[in-house]
């Protein structure tokens, strides 16, 4: 890992790694088209395609993306539910526990519709009708993210949930996916990857249906397909690598910490881990523990890559900490030392907080009741990890007696005679006029 001094000399190595790769990334759908295209472009040739072609398209590129003949598209219910018997009834408890938790917590966010008879407004709450759910299964199957994003959306009370994970040929999905599909509630399942899965949800074909908003993390053509779809969906939110940001100091445990970072970086070769410590003595030793941990695991290749690219960031005092982990606003920022943990309240920006060494981020990847699908990027300066909330929607409500009218009406009538929108002012005039005559 980079050792940085300071705060300025982070922020610019941070920047660069955070910048567009859009154009350092090409592809042609291996072979499918004659063009190289970077991921946005890409993506919408995609869309272009499937609005005039449909699945045939979707599974001619898909065959050609996967080196092998696209057979399967929809997964049968029947299917899904057999998966149960392919696995342990421990497995079907920890998967069905993991359920219940998240769903513990995920109830605890949610709104409730209100209405102010007094002042004649409130608020109705109502769930988004269909949701498509995307599990990435490039590195492994991930089971935890049907549990992350499937059962917030029904917690949130959303009529039907779709799935689409990319499965080769004719192959069915991995069993303990089709399980947690199942036990999830998932009302249909889908083997489209990548962008062709964002795009056939969003635009629907003879067999997807079309759904109202996206949810779920991918890779960089996800996301550029993600991005493309914006505004004939909704999206959960447009995510970057993975990363996390663990402040230490030299009373915390340095397995705990090189662990956590390691089990960061195991994601992605793109995963971001970070440190952010007063002590040189702590980052240099970090440095030393952390490759002598890598050997034995079996995604050391993509462990060392990411590493390389993640940093330890050392700052004069704990205000520079603050100010530091706000400025990065990263997905996960874990407060490890017991010390440290009263700056929690000023850190403002941080898709989540873990605090205590008892608290790691690898927790919440499974069990611990909050989605993992968090924003990144230091897009948590201005949004938050996906939730039930997230699949609510709320309409505003007014129901304003005579009386209510005539009190706040006459500031309405000043405002639109201030606009000069005097159709405006005389929509009010008229009501006022024959409600005062009466």
């Amino acid at each position: 890992m980079k050792l940085l001094k300071g705060i300025d000399e982070t922020i610019r190595y941070l920047s660069e790694l955070r910048k567009d790769q859009e154009n350092s990334v090409l592809t042609n759908g291996n072979g499918y088209y004659q063009t190289l295209m970077n991921p946005n472009d890409y993506a919408r040739q995609i869309i272009k395609d499937t609005k005039k072609r449909g699945d045939i398209f979707l599974k001619e590129l898909s065959t050609c993306v996967d080196e092998q003949e696209f057979l399967n598209v929809e997964i049968s219910k029947t299917d899904l539910e057999k998966s149960l018997s392919l696995i342990s009834q421990d497995d079907i408890s920890v998967i069905t526990e993991t359920i219940n938790r998240i769903t513990e917590f995920q109830k605890k966010t949610l709104h409730d519709s209100w209405f102010d008879e007094s002042n004649g407004y409130g608020e109705s709450i109502k769930p988004i009708k269909k949701v498509g759910c995307y599990i990435p299964g490039g590195v492994a199957p991930l089971i935890s993210t049907i549990l992350m994003t499937v059962v917030p959306a029904k917690v949130a009370g959303v009529k039907q949930v779709i799935v689409s994970s990319p499965t080769k040929g004719d192959s069915l999905p991995n069993k303990y996916l089709m399980a947690s599909a199942y036990l999830s509630g998932v009302d249909s399942f889908f083997t489209y990857g990548g962008p062709q899965a964002i795009v056939s949800m969003a635009i629907g074909t003879s067999i997807v249906p079309k759904v109202d908003m996206i949810c779920g993390p991918g890779n960089i053509f996800v996301t550029s397909a993600k991005k493309a779809v914006y505004g004939d969906v909704g999206l959960d939110g447009v995510f970057g690598p993975t990363e996390t940001l663990i402040i230490a100091d030299n009373s915390c445990d340095l397995d705990f910490i090189v662990a956590d970072l390691i089990a960061q970086a195991e994601h992605d070769v793109l995963a971001l881990p970070m440190l952010l410590t007063l002590d040189y003595d702590l980052a240099n030793r970090i440095n030393e523990l952390y490759i002598n941990n890598v050997s034995k695991l079996s995604k050391k290749n993509i462990i060392l890559k990411s590493m390389n690219r993640g940093f330890i960031s050392i700052v004069d005092n704990v205000d520079q900490i603050v100010d530091l982990a706000n400025e990065i606003a990263p997905e996960h920022t874990s407060i490890v030392s017991e010390a440290l943990i009263p700056i929690a309240d000023k850190i403002n920006s941080s898709g989540s907080l873990f605090l205590g060494e008892n608290s790691p981020e690898v927790l919440a990847d499974y069990v611990a009741g909050p989605s993992h699908v968090m924003p990144t990027n230091g897009t948590s300066k201005f949004s938050s990890s996906l939730s039930a909330r997230t699949f609510l929607k709320s309409i505003p409500i007014l129901s304003i007696d005579k009386e209510k009218f005539l009190d706040i009406s006459n500031n309405a009538r000043f405002l639109a005679k201030l606009e000069t929108l005097d159709a405006h002012e005389s929509a009010i005039n008229i009501r006022r006029d024959k409600f005062n005559s009466e």
